[in-house]
């Protein structure tokens, strides 16, 4: 990865040398035209590491995932008319442990621990439909338009213990992210996020390369939400058996729903392929 971070640094080099060299009908070619697509990342993990590269030559490849990832698409119907897609993934799983004593062997092993494990699962899904106006001169487009924004969001954390309740032990120990009150968690499911928007973005987009670009834009929108109750699942010892029970709440400054008008500020920065 990092030989293909500094080619990828060579290559945008290079292009940049080329402006100076190149006549205006020239650089109009670079610009796309009726029929064109394009696909595009979030350019940040780039600009990351071509910075660090300049400033002290020893930065890591850029690295991608599904954690704050933004990807891009658009169609052209016309020279300076586009229809557009964005989708924006937030997927990520993280997992927490903990040491705790071993109750079972503990009298005749105080040193003994066992692990309990704490994991979290999220997944936010937002899609973002648009219609886009270009104008500019040479290399550098300034885009303009509107777009409807759907979104769902959904996440779950677990527990697992290395020291089982039962009735001889109904207070085995267990991890600070167990809780202390009406005994220990087991499940906890966020309610369903759902987020609708409709909303205006205006941007810049520089040319650095044949079929290739840097981008930026800024959005404002007006936005509609709701969120589900979540459940918790618990366990405890009652009426000598252990039990697992099942509660609906909702925290206080949770936003059960939002309707009306929202405005949303937000912008990003992209590297897009034309094709």
């Amino acid at each position: 990865m990092k030989k293909i971070g500094i080619l990828f640094s060579l290559y945008l080099c290079m292009a940049a040398t080329a402006v100076a060299q190149e006549s205006e009908p020239e650089k109009r070619s670079y610009l796309p035209v009726a029929g064109d697509y394009s696909l595009g990342v979030d350019a940040t993990p780039f600009l990351t590491y071509a910075g660090a590269l300049l400033s002290n030559g020893g930065a890591t490849a850029p690295t991608f995932g599904l954690k704050d990832q933004g990807f891009y698409g658009k169609y052209f119907l016309k020279d300076n008319r586009a229809i557009r897609a964005k989708l924006k993934l937030n997927a990520y799983r993280e997992s927490f442990k903990e040491s705790v004593r071993n109750d079972e062997v503990f009298a005749s092993n105080p040193s003994a621990t066992v692990v309990d494990n704490m994991k979290n699962v999220r997944t936010d899904v937002e899609l973002y439909l648009g219609y886009e106006l270009r104008r500019g001169h040479g290399r550098v487009q300034g885009f303009w338009g509107g777009e409807l924004g759907f979104g769902l969001g959904r996440g779950k954390t677990a527990y697992e213990y290395g020291n089982p309740m039962t009735v001889a032990n109904p207070t085995p120990s267990s991890a600070s992210f167990a809780g202390a009150q009406n005994g220990r968690s087991i499940k906890n499911k966020r309610g369903m996020d759902f987020r609708f928007s409709l909303g205006a973005f205006v941007g810049v987009e520089y040319f650095v390369a044949s079929h290739l670009s840097l981008g930026g834009e800024l959005n404002l929108a007006l936005a509609a939400s709701t969120h589900g109750q979540d459940e918790l699942t618990r366990q405890r010892v009652e009426n000598g058996a252990v039990n697992e029970f099942t509660v609906r709440s909702r925290n206080v400054g949770d936003l059960a729903s939002s309707f009306g008008v929202k405005t949303l500020v937000g912008g990003n920065i992209f590297m897009l392929f034309y094709f």
